[in-house]
């Protein structure tokens, strides 16, 4: 497993930070509530949830097939093969350091 990242930390973004355009990609926010939970980052010209991520379980962390993975907080697959880690910056509650996998 191959995992690439430059360590830059993202900021975390609000629902009142994205544009109309990007608010209309995630129409499935669709009431006030879920939009005002919501969470987002920008990365290489892609916005994603916060949402859509999934936590990485401690044992899949350490299984030697998706080594590198216990310095992460949450994966998004892209394809069988391929997504985007995640990890929240420690010190700094609004920020996430953004990563991508494949294999």
């Amino acid at each position: 497993m191959n995992i690439k990242t430059n360590h830059h930390q993202h900021p975390i973004l609000s629902w009142f930070d994205l544009s109309a355009k990007e608010q209309k990609e995630f129409e499935y926010l669709d009431t006030e509530d879920r939009q005002l939970d919501a969470s987002f980052f920008r990365y290489k010209g892609v916005t994603y949830d916060l949402g859509e991520f999934l936590v990485i379980p401690q044992h899949v962390a350490t299984n030697t097939q998706f080594e590198g993975w216990e310095k992460w907080d949450g994966y998004s697959s892209d394809s069988f093969f391929s997504g985007v880690l995640v990890k929240y910056v420690e010190d700094i509650d609004d920020h996430v350091i953004v990563g991508t996998y494949f294999s």
